[in-house]
């Protein structure tokens, strides 16, 4: 039978422990979800497991052929989602006796994600599936190995049943380590009285003569000592019995809207019959919307659709109506890791980005997963994941008012999601960002505009009668585009005015 199983395993990295595996078993049939925050070894124990990586200690078996798809960016002319489909498609269309795949489910649309879903369920062999989209896990997976603390273990159920668990060690954690140190607070109180009553027995009583206090010196010095003796017991046995340790929590952050760029004017972006063309092919086809400060907008539709092209477009701000405001400036996050310096450290690359103060900074990266231990540790030794969070506190903390996001939530780890989750939330300026997860978009987006069959749709607008207060200022606004335009044709500018005034006779 097909199986894999790993004993008194050691993984070291530049020297110190990456993580250790007292014992993970799996066997055919078995679908294994590997979790765990960014950098504690994921992706290194797929490669233990290919035989790419043979630098550990401890007994590894492999029985069976792997087939190994890993984290992969866009190819030629194809999305994220597009390419890392046809490479899940390839890998299955083998057969595999034990298949890995490291983060599938990125940049997938939500029709793919439930194929992805279902062909996954219906995998006979030993899957492997390193990822941190909670959909999926919980919808494919019947295992879980977790790494935590530098440590693997195994846990019953999918990625929900792993979190029950969880959270109920923590609770439990944290009762037993608040009433360790009730019984350490009332150990310090009788310590503390007994070495005062050892001090009021060295002293004496006051209406002892002086005779009685010379006498009586050697018996009460004996009894103050056994006094402290008995005190040092106390503290000796409280420093045995304080074996728990308190439960790992992150810090919260606190945004100011003081500390960005103040935005004027009432529109950050405006769409007036936009048409988007990519590879000669037209992917939006005269779309028009708005998008005003403190807008989260999120932007969804199918791989391949025109998401990141009409993201570029609105920055490069040269397809005709399309415009973005002059005091909008631009943070922008789209996965491209060349952008930064191996040779700086980490907390060198975010200080340079930066106006914002030390603690502030510090407060970010350690809610997105870099905490100080990361501060000095070069750019070029962080992994993939790694590398998305340090990108994405370059742009969340940099000087801008207005963030365009292309797919932020790739490779993040779950406890850095909801980080970021919140930080969109609380952040002051405006987000444009493209994601598939659809809980991360539930708790971050006030605003959802959907590409479909070469529009945009809004579902925040009705279409039904057109809204005089909406339209008036959109077709005002376009009439003195044309004037201003010596190309523009007089049949447009008529039939343009002849809108308007339809349009202000309703009002």
């Amino acid at each position: 039978m097909t199986e894999i199983k790993l004993t008194n395993i050691t993984k070291l990295m530049a020297g110190c422990p990456l993580f250790t595996i007292a014992t993970l078993s799996a066997t055919a049939g078995n679908r294994i979800g590997i979790v765990g925050r960014n950098g504690a070894g994921k992706s290194t124990l797929a490669g233990m497991l290919t035989g790419t990586d043979r630098d550990f200690t401890g007994q590894l078996v492999v029985d069976g052929p792997v087939v190994y798809v890993p984290q992969i960016a866009p190819t030629l002319n194809q999305s994220g989602g597009q390419a890392m489909l046809a490479r899940v498609r390839a890998a299955l269309s083998q057969r595999p006796d034990i298949l890995i795949l490291d983060e599938p489910s990125s940049n997938l649309d939500e029709t793919h994600q439930k194929w992805l879903a279902k062909q996954l369920r219906s995998f006979r062999g030993l899957l492997l599936l390193i990822s941190h989209d909670r959909q999926l896990l919980n919808a494919v997976t019947t295992q879980t190995f977790a790494v935590a603390h530098h440590e693997f273990k195994a846990y019953a159920g999918n990625y929900a049943d792993y979190q029950a668990v969880k959270q109920q060690q923590l609770a439990t954690q944290s009762a037993a380590y608040t009433r360790q140190n009730r019984h350490l607070q009332d150990l310090k109180k009788a310590t503390q009285a007994r070495h005062e009553k050892a001090q009021r027995i060295r002293k004496g009583n006051q209406r002892m003569t002086a005779a009685e206090r010379a006498n009586s010196k050697s018996l009460r010095e004996a009894t103050a000592a056994k006094m402290d003796r008995s005190a040092k017991k106390l503290v000796e046995r409280g420093e045995r019995e304080a074996t728990i340790t308190k439960p790992f929590t992150t810090t919260g952050f606190k945004l100011v809207a003081t500390d960005f760029p103040r935005f004027t004017g009432k529109t950050v972006v405006t769409g007036l019959d936009v048409t988007v063309h990519q590879f000669g092919q037209d992917l939006l086809k005269r779309v028009s919307f708005q998008i005003k400060p403190g807008d989260r907008v999120a932007l969804v539709g199918p791989n391949g659709s025109g998401k990141t092209t009409l993201l570029e477009a609105v920055l490069a701000q040269v397809t005709p109506g399309l415009t973005l405001a002059p005091a909008a400036r631009v943070g922008v996050f789209n996965q491209d890791m060349t952008a930064l310096d191996g040779t700086l450290t980490v907390w060198a690359t975010v200080r340079r980005a930066s106006q914002l103060p030390d603690q502030t900074l510090r407060n970010v990266m350690g809610a997105l997963g870099l905490p100080a231990r990361f501060y000095e540790q070069p750019v070029a030794e962080l992994s993939g994941g790694e590398l998305v969070k340090l990108q994405l506190v370059r742009i969340l903390v940099g000087d801008y008012n207005v963030l365009m996001l292309d797919e932020p939530t790739n490779y993040l780890d779950v406890d850095a999601l909801d980080a970021l989750a919140d930080y969109l939330k609380a952040y002051p300026g405006t987000v444009l960002f493209v994601s598939h997860d659809e809980p991360f978009r539930e708790a971050v987006a006030t605003r959802t505009l959907t590409i479909k069959d070469q529009q945009l749709i809004d579902p925040a607008v009705v279409v039904t009668t057109p809204s005089v207060a909406v339209d008036l200022p959109l077709l005002q606004f376009k009439y003195d585009q044309l004037m201003m335009d010596p190309q523009a044709k007089t049949a447009d500018i008529q039939a343009l005015k002849q809108q308007i005034d339809v349009a202000r006779a309703k009002s």
